[in-house]
């Protein structure tokens, strides 16, 4: 867990990753949690190729996650993956 994000994982059976991402009333009004959640979208749509292959990932925002920038964002979700072992490096820093 991450003050900003939440990760969830769970294997599926189709054999690509999957993402989803949910913003309860607690992270604020409707124009605030969709953009939160707009923007979660495309921290894992970049991610997409250095994602682990047959697993489910889902993010959950956290109320802290309204007020912050795309970048801690960005650094939150990083963290996490990395820290569940489901993100391999970018390209060109493969050890």
């Amino acid at each position: 867990m991450h003050p900003l994000v939440v990760l969830r994982v769970a294997p599926n059976p189709v054999g690509y990753p999957r993402i989803g991402v949910t913003a309860s009333r607690a992270v604020g009004k409707a124009v605030q949690r969709n953009k939160v959640k707009r923007r979660l979208r495309e921290i894992m749509r970049l991610r997409l190729p250095r994602l682990a292959p047959a697993y489910d990932y889902w993010l959950i925002a956290r109320p802290r996650s309204a007020h912050a920038s795309y970048w801690d964002l960005d650094a939150a979700v990083e963290a996490l993956l990395q820290q569940a072992g489901l993100l391999a490096p970018p390209p060109g820093q493969e050890t």
